[in-house]
């Protein structure tokens, strides 16, 4: 059975000593998991039976409860605006009234589209403060996949912020399928919110089982789609991150430049916040060269990465501000191992917390003790409901032993992370709530996994684990990559670039490039004529730029199964050629074709993409 190469351990091990890390010992290790066993039962155990399904608890009840015990504490700040607990509860509630009279009610659903702002987080707190369930849409997202995300969640109202607005406007198909385009940050909203009254709206109750946000998540077919995020999924999260993975203590404040669209930022970063009363400094995007002057201006002791983030960050010239600076702790995923020995030495951060885990997931994984390359390790690995199981790759399906039941992967092996879920899961951390698609929803679920009839949430991701039952990340089953810190849907691109003019059929891949982190999309069409680069140019532009592909193959027919559906090839940089291939690639101009100095620049990893 041929498999995607895992990670070469003697390499790995060479990295990590030529890095000058320790590589913890087993010993070290469980040292360091049971140094987590007071905070989790006295400061973890409590959110957790909190959060039990049935319990009024909210993120909203979190923020309130703060807002009682340290109203004048800082909560958020971005650049010269900064709210405390008191100050945001009340935001909240002025909000909640201005969507109230807009006509919101509990159980609607309302798409919100922003730039990280303390106003995205008082906006989304209000819609919960209804009852409501938030759609936090990409705000890079225009055209058909913006109006399939705000369409898709059936939302009563879009609330999006005014700079963002006219791509929302240009949109027709949503002004028709929603009630109300309202703006904030300087926007209606604002408005409606200043005018409303200032006794404290109510509460609405909830129950932990109910649905707090919906997260985008593209899977591994089709649009963007909208997947279940709990209020119990939130606190929980919130306080493992919190409390044990961040280890938040009084004079710590975060410091976040991921998008508050995502689950990182949101579940791990602003939840962990909450859960923990500790402040968050929010920058709207993410810029290298003043990462660290807002780190040291914010007196921030911890962050939020990707790997793409760190590697931007160590190829920006040495300043001031990154010596001696405040930052303790990073969290995050897609940390190269041949690049975090040099992410710690040059920026001094003690501690890195890689993991693995996904928005839809009902568990995930945690680095405590600087395991360079490895994304944690599970403590008593047989008895946790974390999986890995054979998957052949060729034939695209699970290994099955004689009883019919899936074979579990031994050190070494690569295989499918699953979670096998309970029949009655306590709280809906332990569940999988799915996508509002039922039958993306039950794509995801895998049956009889190690007795027959039970179920487990698919992960699509392939991993392995070592000897000391640390767990490293290999690659994406299936149709989708990972480019810039985004996960890239190659059914979405190929449906949106296939529209082009000129392009009869298009498919697309994810290929491995020097120097980047994650694949690169690669379009692989077949023309009516001659390809034409500024039509083609202008459909992609449709979609965000990270999932814009990089490259464009013009062939004459796509490979096909005996049943017509398509070939997965496995394509390397090496398979093409320009001098016998036509070939483009995307540059600031637009498309043009790829000469013999361009393949080049690829291969030695100089192109910038």
């Amino acid at each position: 059975m041929r498999l995607p190469p895992a990670l070469d351990d003697a390499r790995g091990l060479a990295r990590d000593l030529a890095s000058g890390l320790s590589r913890p010992s087993f010993r070290d290790s469980l040292a360091a998991e049971l140094g987590l066993v007071p905070d989790a039962v006295t400061r973890v155990l409590p959110w957790v039976v909190r959060a039990r399904d049935e319990a009024d608890w909210s993120l909203m009840r979190a923020v309130d409860e703060n807002a009682a015990r340290f109203p004048w504490a800082l909560a958020l700040e971005q650049d010269d605006e900064r709210l405390t607990w008191a100050q945001l509860s009340a935001a909240t509630s002025r909000t909640a009234r201005a969507l109230w009279d807009l006509g919101v009610r509990r159980g609607d659903v309302v798409a919100l589209i922003g730039h990280n702002s303390p106003g995205y987080l008082v906006a989304l707190l209000a819609i919960t403060r209804l009852g409501g369930t938030a759609a936090l849409v990409n705000n890079r997202l225009e055209g058909q996949p913006l109006s399939h995300a705000v369409l898709a969640a059936r939302s009563k109202l879009v609330v999006v912020e005014r700079e963002l607005a006219p791509r929302v406007e240009a949109r027709p198909e949503i002004a028709a399928g929603v009630s109300r385009v309202v703006t904030f940050r300087d926007g209606e909203l604002d408005e409606l919110a200043a005018r409303a009254l200032e006794a404290p709206l109510p509460r609405a109750r909830v129950r932990a089982g109910d649905d707090f946000c919906y997260i985008y998540t593209s899977g591994t077919t089709g649009l963007p789609k909208p997947c279940h995020v709990t209020h119990g999924m939130t606190i929980i999260r919130g306080a493992l991150a919190g409390v044990l993975s961040f280890g938040y203590r009084p004079g710590d404040k975060l410091y976040s430049v991921l998008p508050l669209y995502h689950s990182s930022a949101l579940l791990l970063g602003f939840a962990g916040c909450v859960v923990t009363a500790t402040p968050m400094a929010l920058r709207g995007a993410f810029s290298a060269r003043a990462f660290f002057p807002d780190v040291v201006r914010y007196h921030a002791t911890a962050t939020l990465y990707i790997g793409e983030l760190c590697r931007y960050l160590l190829a920006t010239p040495p300043c001031d501000e990154e010596r001696d600076n405040p930052l303790r702790i990073a969290m995050g995923n897609g940390l190269r191992s041949d690049l975090w020995g040099d992410f710690q030495r040059r920026f001094g951060v003690p501690e890195i917390r890689e993991f693995y885990g996904a928005t839809e997931a009902p568990g995930g994984i945690v680095n405590f003790t600087n395991r360079v390359g490895s994304v944690g390790r599970l403590p008593m690995r047989r008895l946790t409901p974390i999986k890995l199981v054979r998957y052949d790759v060729d034939r695209d399906e699970h290994v099955r032993g004689p009883d019919g039941l899936c074979v579990e992967c031994g050190p070494g092996e690569v295989g499918e992370l699953v979670v096998v879920l309970k029949d009655k899961p306590l709280t809906s951390f332990q569940d999988f709530k799915g996508y509002t698609d039922a039958a993306a929803t039950k794509k995801k679920l895998l049956f009889d996994v190690r007795a027959p009839g039970d179920r487990a949430f698919r992960s699509g991701d392939l991993l392995r684990f070592d000897e000391d039952d640390y767990f490293y990340f290999v690659d994406r089953i299936g149709d989708t990559f990972r480019f810039k810190g985004e996960n890239v849907s190659t059914a979405e691109v190929a449906e949106i670039i296939g529209q082009a003019r000129g392009v009869s059929a298009a498919q697309v891949t994810g290929l491995a490039l020097p120097g980047v982190d994650g694949r690169a999309g690669l379009a692989t069409v077949v023309c009516d004529g001659p390809f034409d680069a500024s039509a083609f140019s202008a459909t992609a532009r449709e979609l965000p730029d990270y999932a814009q592909p990089r490259l464009v193959h013009v062939t004459h027919e796509l490979a096909t199964t005996g049943t017509f559906k398509l070939t997965r090839k496995q394509v390397s940089l090496d398979t093409l050629d320009p001098a016998r291939d036509e070939l483009w690639w995307r540059t600031d101009a637009g498309y043009e074709r790829l000469d013999a100095r361009g393949y080049e620049e690829l291969r030695e990893g100089r192109a910038r993409l």
